[in-house]
């Protein structure tokens, strides 16, 4: 059967403009981050009890500052439960991504870890590097997204 445009407006599998998403899918997905999110900070924390041998003392330098990108993070997705708009989202995940670059940043220079193999370590930090240059253009992205709906249409969820 073919639907022409009309039938295919009306029909309930079809999104409205501005709504890609059911709210309350996406607020199970918030959910959901949040509890995985924990479940990271947990492991983060017992890496060095698990017996990786990669890891130096200064992790624990480090995993400061990725608990906080992580907590960051966390309060991001609790705050899109209770409120969602796209320009306020885009906003807020730019924030959450300036918590990430310093988690990276501080990766980089304290560098945690104890890798035999010198060359995996030159790739490491490179990887780091570009890391750090694409978290760098997310939040660009972020924050003129953010811009642009917010001019555009503020009440967009």
């Amino acid at each position: 059967m073919v639907m022409n445009n009309e039938e295919a407006n009306s029909t309930n599998w079809k999104m409205s403009k501005g709504q890609p998403h059911s709210t309350g899918l996406r607020r199970t997905g918030y959910i959901a981050a949040i509890i995985v999110m924990i479940v990271v900070i947990y492991c983060l924390r017992h890496l060095r009890e698990w017996g990786l041998t990669f890891l130096t003392e200064d992790f624990s330098k480090c995993l400061f500052y990725i608990e906080l990108s992580i907590y960051v993070s966390i309060a991001a997705k609790a705050l899109f439960i209770f409120y969602d708009n796209r320009w306020f989202r885009h906003f807020i995940q730019a924030i959450t991504s300036i918590a990430s670059l310093v988690a990276l940043i501080m990766v980089y220079v304290i560098y945690p870890f104890n890798i035999e193999n010198g060359n995996w370590d030159k790739w490491i930090k490179i990887g780091i590097l570009i890391l750090f240059g694409l978290t760098v253009i997310g939040i660009i992205t972020d924050i003129v997204k953010g811009f642009r709906y917010l001019a555009k249409d503020p009440e967009a969820v």
